[in-house]
């Protein structure tokens, strides 16, 4: 690069790299690669690093990653949260007890997260844990209905973004019936004139979870909509079964 470009790299070129390698599953080259770079790695290197520990579900390095992110960015909420979610795929919910005790003790609150569509000229929010929508009953009724829709289709609820303890799937399933996007996107589908081709579209706050992801895939197929989601990270186009983002974000 800098023989080619006469650009000498930085740490925002090395992120990239890592982030690369780690996102494509090369998480041991994305290591090696951090182990041997001539600058030392800050806090966006080791993030680009655990979001895609989280990604490929790799605890091991995770604990490593974290434990640098908890030191140079001791503050942020979101590194703790990944790592319960981490830990809640792996069924270890002592470890996601103990980084709750962690964050209360330091006084650290996740942010809040929401989803919103618009409905003639009406913004219309979803929160987790807040307030429910004037329209909540008729909205889970049809969110219920849609579920058994596309699991005719195809459509298995993902437990692993289940991130509390549960008895039983079924329990795992109403949580997910929660989320944010999907109360959304049922919204969106309620109010939607039957003659019209129209997207629906959702933006949500943080990073959607892989269960909503493949529910909305399946939606577009169950409706013959397009849905128009961008979330904390990208923007997905949920067409016919398959989204723009190659399933990869």
């Amino acid at each position: 690069m800098s023989k080619a470009f006469s650009i000498e790299p930085t740490t925002e070129h090395y992120s990239c790299m890592v982030d690369l390698l780690g996102r494509a599953g090369y998480l041991d080259e994305a290591w090696d690669f951090i182990q041997t770079m001539p600058l030392k790695p800050d806090a966006s290197m080791w993030g680009a690093f655990l979001g895609s520990c989280r990604i490929h579900r790799n605890l091991e390095y995770a604990e490593i990653a974290a434990k640098q992110l908890y030191e140079l960015e001791p503050r942020n909420s979101a590194n703790y949260v990944v790592m319960m979610s981490l830990y809640a795929m792996s069924n270890r919910w002592g470890d996601v007890d103990r980084i709750k005790d962690v964050m209360y003790n330091e006084g650290l609150k996740p942010g809040p997260i929401w989803s919103w569509t618009q409905i003639d000229d009406r913004a219309h929010v979803f929160y987790a844990g807040g307030k429910p929508h004037e329209d909540e009953g008729e909205i889970y009724f049809e969110l219920y209905q849609l579920v058994s829709e596309i699991k005719e289709l195809g459509y298995v609820a993902d437990m692993a973004c289940v991130h509390q303890q549960v008895d039983d799937d079924a329990e795992g399933e109403k949580l997910l019936l929660s989320h944010t996007e999907k109360l959304a996107i049922t919204y969106g589908l309620m109010k939607r004139r039957s003659s019209s081709s129209a997207p629906i579209r959702v933006i949500k706050n943080t990073r959607t979870c892989s269960d909503c992801h493949t529910a909305a895939k399946f939606i577009s197929i169950a409706r013959g909509c397009e849905i128009l989601l961008k979330d904390g990270i990208r923007f997905h186009h949920f067409k016919a079964g398959k989204c723009s983002c190659n399933d990869y974000w």
